[in-house]
Formats: structure tokens, sequence, C-alpha cells
């Protein structure tokens, strides 16, 4: 299981993974200061809990680092219906904690922890496992797409029913990325794909909030204090810091204008404070963090490996991607974190497991 031997792993990357979350401890108190000295009377309470998940987060990184990829490979079934069962765990009202008219969070010694955070990682190493095992018969339309997609859909389901659409696209995203790098045939992907999004059109006309959102994302100054409040702040924040930014801790938007500054838009305090060269600078370090990863994954001798490093990469990227378009206007609010960097325990402990896992890769893969 373990293994403390002195081997190489990609100093890189574990070094930029650490330089963003850094980055991110900042972005977290600039951003959240004043609404939790307003709301708590304590403008450090959201960085004492973000320390707290940063350091639970590091000490699962650096423990998962010394596992072997071939324990890991174990866990694929136990993890899976760990997964669907905190999914359904979650959506009881006993259990479920319900916040902002959605059930996602459950409640344990005074933590409250996201369990689809932690459920979409465990997706994708039951997916690397099925690839591994039926790269072979990936071009069967049974084998390759309805049984892994009836394996995914189950999971997505209840992320949908939480109701979490975001993570839900997310997570059906990464699925059919993962398909097609596995060898599955494009126009199998393409007759599912335009049914699931069909699914998705149906599930946004159902809620009429959502329709709200994808109003207020096609023109968000048609109504700038109401439905667009949000963009129109995100837009401005922006447009104030320029190329320089206004400086470190100098936010207007922070001021209680930019509603979850902290969380699903803290890209646009960064945007604020630190100007277009400050996002070009994350943007980069994130691109870096792609390339290591992708290097990784291409170097594993074991395909279970490569497909679990690929899906973990294709994840993390695809959700930060969302997360600074949202911020920018190009995409409608998903309520999806940007990994490493926003306030969220669940987000970053689960992403920093993640790299743990990654690192692994990168110390076994020779030995694999």
């Amino acid at each position: 299981m373990f293994d403390f031997k002195n081997r190489d792993f990609d100093v890189l990357l574990l070094g930029l993974v650490l330089i963003v979350a850094g980055i991110g401890v900042v972005a977290v108190y600039n951003s959240s200061s004043i609404y939790s000295l307003e709301t708590y009377n304590n403008s450090m309470r959201f960085l004492k809990f973000h320390v707290i998940y940063l350091l639970v987060g590091i000490t699962a990184m650096v423990t998962l680092m010394h596992v072997k990829p071939s324990f890991v490979r174990k866990l694929v079934y136990p993890g899976y219906l760990l997964g669907l069962a905190l999914l359904v765990i979650v959506l009881l009202p006993e259990i479920g904690k319900e916040v902002g008219g959605g059930r996602r969070w459950i409640s344990v010694w005074g933590f409250s922890f996201q369990p689809s955070e932690f459920c979409k990682y465990m997706l994708v190493i039951y997916m690397a496992h099925f690839l591994f095992k039926k790269e072979d018969k990936m071009d069967s339309f049974w084998i390759g797409i309805f049984s892994p997609l009836l394996a995914g859909g189950a999971y997505v389901g209840l992320i949908l029913a939480g109701p979490d659409l975001g993570t839900s696209f997310l997570v059906l995203a990464i699925l059919f990325i993962m398909l097609f790098v596995g060898g599955a045939k494009l126009r199998h992907l393409l007759s599912i794909g335009i049914g699931a999004v069909g699914l998705l059109v149906l599930a946004i006309i159902k809620e009429g909030y959502r329709m709200e959102r994808i109003m207020s994302f096609l023109d968000p100054w048609k109504d700038p204090l109401g439905s667009g409040y949000q963009a129109v702040q995100s837009f401005m924040a922006f447009g104030i810091g320029g190329i320089y930014g206004s400086g470190l801790g100098n936010s207007s938007q922070k001021l209680l204008f930019l509603p979850q500054a902290h969380t699903d838009f803290i890209f646009s305090i960064i945007g604020e404070e630190f100007g277009f060269v400050g996002v070009i600078t994350l943007i980069v370090l994130f691109l870096m963090i792609l390339g290591r990863c992708v290097r990784i994954s291409m170097r594993a001798e074991d395909p279970f490996s490569r497909y679990m490093v690929f899906g973990f990469t294709a994840l993390i990227t695809l959700q930060a991607a969302l997360n600074m378009g949202v911020a920018v206007g190009l995409f409608p609010t998903t309520g999806l974190t940007l990994p490493l960097v926003s306030y969220g325990g669940s987000s970053l402990v689960s992403t920093l497991a993640a790299f743990g896992i990654i690192l692994s890769v990168s110390r076994f893969s020779a030995e694999e």
C-alpha cells in the first residue's frame, strides 16, 4: 500500500500546486474579509477555515503521494459504491443540509462537506479502471458507451437532483472526454451526447431560476440590479483592475458589491487587484500544471494510471476554465469553484488529494 522509499517525483508540479494554493490563501482573505466582518464580526473567519482545509488537503496529498497506484485500483468498486451512497444520503432531508435551495452538504462534527466534490474524482478512478479493462472492446456500443454511461449516469442524476447543474455538466463532460480518449466511436458519443444535451436543456427549462441565469448571461445589462447583477459587478471588477490592477487589498468590489466574491467569483477580485497581468499569470500557472500532468499521464506505463491522471487533469482544467469563463461572461453561472484558489473545503481537499495521486503516478510509473 505505502512506499516511503526515496523516489523521484515531479517536484515542479508540486511547487506549482503549492504556489497556486498560496495565491488562493491571499485571494480568499482579500475577497472575504469585509463580508466576514459584516456577517460574523470576524474578518479572518474564512481565512482560518481555509488554512485548516489547506493543511488537511496538503496532508492528504503528501500521504497519497506514497500510495501505489495499484492499491488505488483495488479500491475502484468500494470507492464507486461509497460515492453512490454519499450522493443518495445527501438528498435525505434528515441528513442533507439545505443551503440556498440546494441539498448538497452533509454536516459532521460541526464541519460541512460536499459529497459531489469527492465523488467526481471517484468516478474518474472508476472510469480509468473501466477503460483499462475494456480497452480492446471500446468500439462496441453496449460495452464502450452504454455500460460506462449507465454507471456515470447514476452519479450525474443524483448530483442533478441536488440540484447542482454545474457539477452535473462537468461530470458528464469528463465522462464523454474519457470515453473518447479511451477509444469509443465518435458517432456513438455524438448520438448519446445529443440526447444528454436535450436532457440538460429540459432541466434548465423546468426550473425558472436556471432560465433566469441563461437570460441574464445573454444580456446581463438588461437587469443590472436584478438577475444580471452578479455578472455586471464581475465585469466592473475586471474593468477597474485594468492592466496592472488596483493593488493588493484595494478591491472595491469586495465591499459587498460582488456576491460570492470569495467562492465562485474570486477570479474577478484577482482581476481587479492584480489586473490583466495578474489574470494572465494565474492562467499561465494553470497551463503549466496542465502541461506537467499531461507529461505524467503520457509517461505512465500502466493504462489505468494513464487514464486516471488524464481524467483528473481534464476535470481540474475544465473546472478552472468554466469558473474563469463565468467571471468574464463567456458562460452562464455554474456555481463551480476555481480549483486550489476559491474558498471551499470540499473542493480544496479533494483537488489536493487528486494531485497527490497524480504525484504518486509520477513516483511509481517506472515500477508499474
